[in-house]
C-alpha cells in the first residue's frame, strides 16, 4: 500500500478529523475577519484555535491508526 493510500485511509477512518476541520475552519475565519476589520485582536484570539485543531488531527490520526492496525491497546 502507497503511504499516500495509508493516510487516506487514516483520515476517512478518523473520528476526530471532521471537529479538528471546524476548529481549523473557525480560526481561518477569525484570522480572516480581524485582517479585513483591522482587529489584530481578534486576528490573534483567532490563532488560539489552532494549537487545537492540530491536537486534534494528530489524536485522531493516531487512534485511527491504531484501529485500523488491529493493535489491542486502543483506548476503551
Amino acid at each position: 500500500m502507497s503511504p499516500g493510500e495509508t493516510v487516506k485511509r487514516r483520515v476517512l477512518a478518523c473520528r476526530l478529523c471532521f471537529p479538528a476541520l471546524v476548529v481549523a475552519a473557525m480560526a481561518t475565519a477569525g484570522v480572516s475577519y480581524g485582517l479585513l476589520t483591522d482587529d489584530p485582536v481578534t486576528s490573534l484570539g483567532s490563532l488560539l484555535f489552532v494549537p487545537s485543531a492540530v491536537l486534534l488531527f494528530a489524536i485522531g490520526i493516531k487512534e485511527a491508526g491504531r484501529a485500523l492496525d488491529g493493535d489491542g491497546r486502543h483506548p476503551n
